[in-house]
């Protein structure tokens, strides 16, 4: 009971006081809008201007002064080393009320549900491809919201309940228009009448194209013939809602993947110009 107690008092005196800087409160506005990001993707959306190691040494500044905790990602990092998945603490949502105005009761704390875990680093990862193909000047003036504020915005005027959107994508390539597009991680574990149904109805009352990144091929053969008929009952064209392998879009960028419309057809995203 003793050594119980006496490592749990350590454990206390271990937490360190810090100052929040500017960029620690974008890391935690960044785990709010995303639930759960890895190491490695906190760096890249956060601390691209630093060395990696330097910015997991901050990260872990952040997790001893309580405000994020961490826990393995399942993943693995360079040198044979597990990466973590960091998450907020009611520390550090309440360091958001405080410096950012979201309320801290709203922000989910903790570890995510595992089934939930992957979900949520493959957003991210999509997020970080497209924040590489604006490097590469394949698009211009990148907005990626995630699908709780997005929905915020649009409650006023549309209320679609639960079916929400993983991600409201805007931007623009170079020489066109701005588009907005919707963006959904599919979990493999969808039903066609009691959650697809519904959630591609609701997308398509916003009138802006669809983008589903699936697990695997043979997915996207099922969901094509899910989304089929509610296009049509909608009266928009195949190319409405379109299909890709998350495996592949990591490996070859957004704009490089292959991308399936609804009947099967291939698109690669990009404007065809005149």
């Amino acid at each position: 009971m003793r050594t119980i107690i006496e490592k749990s008092g350590r454990a206390k005196m271990r937490k360190k006081s810090l100052v929040l800087m500017e960029r620690d409160l974008q890391a935690l506005l960044q785990l709010y809008l995303h639930r759960t990001i890895t190491s490695t993707q906190l760096a890249r959306l956060c601390f691209s201007d630093i060395s990696y190691e330097t910015a997991r040494k901050r990260l872990r500044r952040l997790q001893q002064a309580g405000f994020t905790g961490c826990s393995s990602s399942g993943r693995m990092e360079g040198r044979g080393r597990p990466e973590l998945i960091y998450f907020l603490t009611t520390a550090g949502a309440k360091a958001l009320e405080q410096h950012k105005g979201v309320s801290w009761e709203e922000i989910p704390t903790g570890p995510p549900h595992t089934y939930h875990k992957e979900h949520f680093l493959r957003l991210v990862d999509v997020r970080l491809a497209l924040a590489a193909a604006q490097c590469e000047t394949v698009i211009e003036e990148l907005d990626f919201t995630t699908g709780r504020e997005f929905w915020k915005e649009l409650s006023g005027d549309i209320v679609y309940g639960a079916e929400q959107a993983d991600a409201t994508i805007s931007f623009r390539y170079p020489g066109s228009d701005n588009i907005r597009v919707l963006l959904e991680i599919d979990t493999g574990n969808f039903r066609q009448t009691r959650h697809w149904d519904p959630k591609i109805r609701a997308f398509l009352k916003t009138g802006y194209p669809i983008w589903v990144v699936t697990g695997s091929a043979p997915r996207i053969i099922t969901l094509q013939k899910w989304t089929q008929p509610l296009l049509e009952e909608a009266g928009v064209g195949p190319g409405k809602c379109v299909f890709a392998v998350y495996d592949d879009l990591i490996d070859k960028g957004i704009f490089g993947a292959v991308w399936q419309r609804t009947d099967g057809s291939i698109t690669d995203l990009r404007p065809k110009l005149s």
